[in-house]
């Protein structure tokens, strides 16, 4: 049986992500947590962000406590994959017509036969390309860079900030918002990392992503079993 390789070794077989290629990345998944309704998707990219941004904070801080992160992330994904299971991904009931679907003011995803018909998705993919594409030119400018950090991790915290906010804004349902702000935190975590790097900052981040999680999950539970209190 091989040896399983260490962090370093790991970070070694993904040096070719390392840098603005991550930074990229990060943007590009935060982009499809606004642009999918179906939770599954949605779950997954903010996965691959959580993995993608452990490389980022690798050029910060030491790996094991970037691993961390990746750690936390993961269950944090666990946490909403479950959630998002007991709820059957935030469908309507099938017996529920879509004029029904109306008077309930439902955001989640309505199934007709084997498809899925979001009305809004034009809408959201020109609003994460516009989004991705002003805090690429803005963060070129002297203005919109922060201090003490490097360009692709000053391309990732706009954007990750950026994001966070427009997921926020545009639904009230909380998987969806609240994956939202958890892409905020992140953001502020990645910058905050830059500045200072005490192990309690973060495990204080650790324990507001996770406290997150759990909220998410009991709201989520709750516009489920009663929607009329979200109307």
């Amino acid at each position: 049986m091989g040896n399983i390789p260490t962090i370093y070794e790991f970070l070694e077989y993904l040096d070719f992500l390392r840098g603005f290629p991550a930074a990229y990345v990060v943007l590009i998944t935060a982009s499809l947590i606004l642009i999918f309704r179906d939770w599954r998707w949605s779950i997954l990219a903010l996965l691959i962000q959580y993995l993608v941004v452990g490389l980022l904070l690798a050029d910060v801080m030491p790996p094991h406590l970037a691993f961390m992160k990746v750690i936390i992330g993961i269950f944090i994904c666990l946490i909403l994959f479950i959630t998002a299971q007991q709820v059957n991904w935030g469908r309507l009931p099938e017996d529920v017509t879509a004029e029904e679907a109306v008077l309930l003011g439902q955001e989640r995803l309505l199934r007709f036969g084997p498809y899925m018909l979001p009305t809004d998705a034009p809408f959201r993919i020109f609003l994460g390309l516009a989004v991705a594409l002003s805090v690429g030119a803005l963060t070129q400018k002297a203005a919109f860079h922060l201090p003490f950090v490097d360009n692709h991790l000053n391309l990732a915290v706009f954007g990750l900030f950026a994001m966070g906010l427009v997921i926020m804004v545009l639904t009230s349902e909380p998987m969806k918002s609240g994956m939202g702000f958890l892409t905020l935190i992140t953001g502020f975590e990645l910058f905050y990392s830059t500045v200072e790097q005490p192990l309690a900052g973060m495990v204080i981040f650790a324990v507001i992503s996770l406290s997150i999680a759990l909220a998410i999950a009991y709201l989520t539970q709750v516009r489920h079993s009663f929607p009329a209190l979200f109307d």
